[in-house]
């Protein structure tokens, strides 16, 4: 990793599979694309996600919801970085459901219905 400043390089739109894992198919396609760091930002919907929290005591996730209905996907964002040639998607989430109730937090699985990324393949900035 350089000092820690990146620039945009190439900018990937994109509509995940439908019934495709959303994680998973974030490292697939940074890895088919050769991205090793990157930021994305999507909307859709999701027929389940299950989602976490992160104890800064612990420093360990702990499970927060197990959502096994649809949910819109009013927000994501997240990174994707690499080691040992491994592609680390991170997401965090704000989901809906069909009463208006919401839920937010990090992204552990989530099974796509519909969906668009913005995915932006970052760089080391050139000084």
């Amino acid at each position: 990793m350089s000092d820690g400043i990146y620039q945009a390089a190439r900018t990937f739109f994109v509509q995940p599979e439908r019934d495709s894992e959303f994680l998973s198919f974030l490292a697939k396609l940074a890895r088919e694309n050769g991205i090793t760091t990157g930021s994305f930002t999507a909307i859709g919907a999701l027929r389940s996600a299950k989602l976490a929290f992160y104890d800064q005591n612990t420093g360990q996730y702990v499970d927060l919801a197990d959502l096994q209905c649809p949910q819109e996907l009013i927000s994501c964002m997240g990174s994707i970085t690499s080691s040992g040639g491994e592609r680390h998607v991170h997401a965090h989430v704000v989901l809906v459901d069909a009463r208006g109730a919401t839920r937010s937090g990090h992204l552990v699985e989530g099974k796509v219905f519909f969906s668009q990324v913005t995915l932006v393949e970052l760089v080391p900035a050139q000084r």
